[in-house]
């Protein structure tokens, strides 16, 4: 069954406050009030949670939360799509799923793409029927373009990075998914260059594998909807476990790692991470490719960009 389309892209409005009438106030009302404000402010400074541990809130200056898959997608078979799996030391020995599609009348090795997922998605979500990569990547090539293989691999809630539960998505990516595609003689993948693709929390992690990895092994990246928090103490535990790790992980102030690799960005003008997200490309040098349209944080904003984006990464790996 594939999953719901997710509605998280929440349009705030505001009421009209009635003009008020205006009369003097009088030097002792304005030193009680003066004084009650103070009196306010201490209870509120002691009151005041620690910024170091922020709250698991439902909504943290723009959320990632998409409905949980409770069974895995429906996915096309045209062109067909590869699984297996594998015991991850560096996901704490957990048996992690992978996915492979490869493009209908080609042969021979090809360059591949590495996905990252959504937070409460997974490896085959990419490939389901609501967002049918395989398919878009098809319809590429059948017009005449270079073709390229799509491969994704399940990272659970980590957030691609490491966590205190002894897991690490990138990690695990990067020193046993990526050797392995290129070690399966069945795939017939190389990955000397690569791209990167994700969307909301594999928008993150693709942005954060490609500053791990960097120039000129990372072909190019594109992202949708990337869930990044510019504030510091207003970050949700699930993408981060304190202070120190969000600072060792975000990616504000790494626009840097970037200078050398092709950056395509999509985001709806109604999605949650958007203003977060203008702020982080503003300091891209040279800037990305940034798109922007009406949507929010949905697989129908995601899937209607893909093709253009599986369009820049196929460009820039056959480059």
């Amino acid at each position: 069954m594939a999953s719901s389309d997710p509605s998280t892209d929440d349009a705030a409005t505001a009421a009209d406050h009635p003009a008020t009438s205006r009369r003097p106030v009088s030097r002792r009302a304005m030193l009680a009030g003066v004084v009650g404000l103070a009196a306010l402010g201490g209870a509120v400074s002691c009151s005041k949670p620690d910024p170091l541990v922020p709250k698991d809130a439902a909504n943290i200056g723009g959320d990632d939360r998409l409905p949980v898959q409770t069974a895995p997608p429906e996915i096309p078979t045209d062109p067909p799509v590869i699984t297996g799996s594998f015991v991850s030391t560096k996901m704490a020995g957990r048996p992690t799923r992978w996915a492979v599609s490869r493009p209908n009348g080609v042969t021979g090795e090809l360059p591949v793409v590495i996905v990252a997922h959504a937070l409460n998605t997974d490896e085959s979500s990419i490939f389901g029927k609501q967002l049918n990569i395989q398919g878009v990547v098809q319809q590429y090539v059948n017009a005449g373009n270079p073709p390229f293989a799509v491969a994704s691999v399940d990272v659970g809630r980590n957030y691609f990075h490491a966590r205190t539960d002894g897991a690490d998505g990138a990690a695990m990516i990067l020193d046993e998914f990526i050797p392995m595609l290129d070690g399966d003689p069945r795939l017939d993948l190389r990955t000397d260059r690569i791209g990167l693709y994700g969307w909301s929390m594999g928008g993150y992690g693709a942005l954060r594998l490609g500053a791990l990895v960097g120039a000129p092994r990372v072909a190019a990246i594109a992202v949708s909807s990337p869930a990044m928090w510019a504030d510091p103490n207003n970050f949700p535990p699930r993408a981060f476990d304190s202070y120190a790790d969000y600072q060792a992980n975000s990616l504000f102030g790494q626009q840097h790692a970037f200078s050398k690799i092709p950056v395509m960005i999509s985001i709806g003008m109604a999605d949650q991470f958007y203003t977060y997200t203008r702020q982080w490309a503003a300091d891209l040098h040279p800037p990305a490719a940034f798109s922007t349209t009406p949507g929010g944080h949905t697989n129908r904003f995601w899937r209607s960009v893909l093709p253009d984006q599986v369009e820049f990464l196929g460009r820039n790996l056959a480059r």
